[in-house]
């Protein structure tokens, strides 16, 4: 991989007229215009031009059709980066507009395009994180809690020893759990140290802050002001936000074939339940209220596929689903239905019969009437 050292004499001035007047027509919307104007800038050609002019060229071309045509601006952003790279320019890029270059990097790494480079054009940039949704994006801090906790500073796993550290995570775990921004402090003291009150919880909740401070080693990954605590989206990246900013996404997504890609992404990040082996009572809250999440969300794409007829897709979401909820009955009684809606009642009887001994050994229960008339309807050679 080329240097990323850079000459001297580069600024983080944006180069180039003409390229400003684009920047200032993508701003405003004119894309038609800043495209001409683009394509015919002194600024893009390719022979006798600084490659620092260059690579903005091409990076703003790559915006330019990535608002336009995704998969066309995905080609142009490739090669673009693979310029960048090459020249081993890692410093002053689109420096007048940092918010297209964090849109670019996010693009590049949700879909693994110069992955390196592109993780230290935002260190040296440091770019703001469009989006939790961008895993590959290089967060200083990273918190799972979805299955076994794990807390992981600069790329190293924190390790944790001593009771000492117990209180400072439930702080962090209980933030999380309640969306990890301005929490106030009073619930956080009422909710932890319910055991004591006025100054001395005060108290203990500065030392647990400062000691949780310590452990994620970077001062700017907490932020207490105006006596409510958060998680800086700029330093931390935590599963739960990106979890829910992925089922967002999927809601409010109509092409069917991108909600179901990103449904699918939202699964791979549920590793299990949220702080799995936790008992205490806002754990079992926040954990049911997160699944409930994933479930409402599966059932309303997974009820657009059966309304359009697409029944080999919508079994395979339920499928993929029950893989992590085998114990939800609206998934079993779906997936049956789908499997009987393909002529598949082979299929649809052994999934009943796996479901219904599931149910008695996990949970001591039966399945509910409305899944056995399902069965039952098939049997009486009625599969509607």
């Amino acid at each position: 991989m080329a240097s990323c050292v850079i000459s001297d004499s580069l600024s983080c001035r944006f180069p180039g007229k003409a390229l400003t007047e684009v920047l200032a027509l993508l701003r405003q919307g004119y894309f038609s215009e800043a495209g001409s104007l683009l394509l015919s800038a002194p600024e893009c050609a390719t022979v006798g031009t600084p490659p620092d002019q260059r690579y903005q060229c091409l990076l703003l071309l790559a915006w330019l059709e990535v608002t336009q045509d995704r998969e066309r601006g995905r080609t142009t952003l490739c090669t673009a980066l693979s310029f960048g790279r090459q020249a081993g320019i890692s410093e002053c890029v689109l420096c007048q507009a940092p918010d297209i270059l964090a849109a670019l990097c996010a693009e590049a790494l949700t879909h693994s395009i110069e992955t390196e480079y592109v993780q230290r054009l935002v260190r040296n940039a440091h770019l703001q994180p469009p989006s939790p949704a961008v895993l590959r994006w290089p967060y200083p801090v990273r918190i799972h809690t979805l299955g076994r906790p794990a807390i992981v500073v600069e790329g190293e796993p924190v390790v944790f020893t001593g009771k000492a550290q117990r209180r400072p995570l439930e702080l962090l775990y209980y933030l999380v759990a309640n969306g990890g921004r301005e929490v106030a402090v009073t619930r956080l003291i009422d909710t932890l140290w319910a055991e004591d009150g006025g100054m001395v919880s005060r108290g203990a909740f500065d030392m647990a802050l400062n000691r949780l401070r310590r452990l994620l080693r970077v001062p700017e990954s907490l932020l207490l002001h105006g006596g409510r605590l958060s998680l800086s989206d700029r330093v931390c990246w935590v599963d739960v936000r990106a979890l829910e900013r992925l089922l967002g996404d999927a809601d409010s997504e109509p092409d069917s074939g991108c909600r179901l890609a990103l449904l699918e992404r939202s699964l791979g990040l549920y590793q299990g339940d949220f702080l799995k082996g936790e008992e205490a009572g806002w754990v079992a809250l926040a954990r049911e209220r997160l699944r409930s999440r994933i479930m409402r969300s599966l059932n309303r794409a997974g009820e657009h596929l059966e309304d359009a007829g697409r029944w080999p897709e919508a079994a395979h979401l339920y499928d993929r689903a029950r893989e992590l909820f085998p114990l939800e009955e609206e998934l079993c009684r779906r997936l049956l239905r789908s499997h009987i809606q393909q002529g598949e009642l082979v299929q649809a009887r052994h999934l009943y019969d796996r479901c219904r001994e599931l149910f008695a050994k996990v949970l001591g229960v039966l399945p509910s009437a409305s899944t056995v008339a399902l069965i039952n309807r098939l049997s009486a050679g009625r599969p509607q």
